[in-house]
């Protein structure tokens, strides 16, 4: 196959793996436009990036064993996929809050650390949405969660989300290989 082939095959399923189900693995990128922008830009570029790395097989091997390979590689992949989708399932729960609170139209980063005067409701069993309500809403964020914090918050819910988008799509690939090579 002529690398231009392999380029637009490789392009065609990572435009699927982004569209399947319903567009899901863009619909749990974390929130806000330019970290979810940031978070599926990267993700298809670097899951194009594992595909086409994957698709370099080593010819020199017996069918068997390369089936034996992209079984093991589909295997370990898929392992980290769950664990990796878990782990962003509940950092995403913890980072991330909705609102206003009694009527939530959007998702928001939190932060990773209150300010001391935002612990003291927290502590109280005030959700992150309450605590932005009681500080006086979106605008003033910055007194629930320093500009660092939320930076922080930011960047584990792209990590997380890159690790779990891209060894799904590696065992997706694997799979797809397995079955079709």
């Amino acid at each position: 196959m002529k690398s231009r082939e392999v380029l637009v095959r490789a392009i065609e399923v990572v435009t699927f793996i982004f569209a399947a189900f319903s567009g899901f693995l863009r619909n749990i990128a974390p929130p806000g436009k330019a970290t979810e922008g940031f978070a599926i830009g990267i993700a298809s570029f670097l899951t194009l990036c594992i595909l086409l790395l994957l698709s370099t097989r080593v010819k020199k091997k017996s069918r068997t064993a390369e089936r034996r390979l992209w079984v093991r590689v589909a295997g370990v992949l898929a392992a980290i996929a769950l664990a990796a989708g878990l782990l962003y399932y509940r950092i995403r729960g913890e980072l991330t809050f909705s609102y206003p609170p009694d009527n939530p139209q959007a998702e928001y980063i939190a932060g990773t650390q209150y300010t001391s005067g935002a612990a003291r409701f927290a502590v109280r069993g005030l959700s992150n949405d309450q605590i932005v309500a009681k500080f006086g809403g979106l605008e003033n964020r910055q007194l629930v969660w320093s500009p660092a914090s939320t930076e922080r918050a930011s960047m584990i819910l792209v990590s997380s989300y890159l690790l779990f988008v891209l060894s799904l799509a590696g065992a997706l690939f694997s799979l797809a290989e397995l079955n079709t090579g």
